[in-house]
């Protein structure tokens, strides 16, 4: 259960990529449509970062700024942390509690392939093992809330 590899997870994701000139609003907006927590910021073709429900709360709402008036480059998560699609389940939770993070980015070869959160980590753990309630209070403990 906990050896899947990421890739099994991220098949069929299409990643929602803006620009970090993009306003915070535009940026709430597309994820909200989507049903999506996390986005990657990208300039040039390059990845500048992450931006991420929590950044919204923490970097807008209770910072006092205007989505309106805030781009995502300034409010971004830069180099954010990553794994491969080859990892396991159980790399992914040990680098998210480390990062003290709920999304990773899935790369390979330098290239980003994907946005892995712990809620999609936690409902592969469930459709694996629903029976294992101590498995799922384990993995639990330890994840910023």
């Amino acid at each position: 259960m906990l050896d899947r590899k990421i890739a099994g997870l991220i098949q069929g994701q299409e990643l929602l990529l803006l620009p970090g000139e993009t306003m915070v609003r535009e940026a709430a907006r597309q994820m909200s449509a989507r049903h999506i927590g996390a986005i990657l910021v990208r300039d040039g073709g390059e990845t500048s970062g992450i931006f991420t429900e929590r950044d919204m709360l923490d970097r807008i709402v209770a910072g006092g700024r205007s989505p309106d008036e805030t781009k995502l480059k300034d409010v971004m998560t830069p180099d954010p942390a990553f794994i491969g699609p080859n990892d396991s389940v159980r790399s992914a939770i040990f680098a998210m509690k480390k990062q003290r993070s709920r999304h990773l980015l899935v790369k390979d070869r330098g290239e980003v392939l994907a946005i892995v959160s712990v809620r999609d980590l936690l409902r592969s753990v469930v459709e694996e093992s629903t029976d294992n309630e101590r498995v799922l209070d384990d993995l639990w403990q330890g994840f910023p809330v």
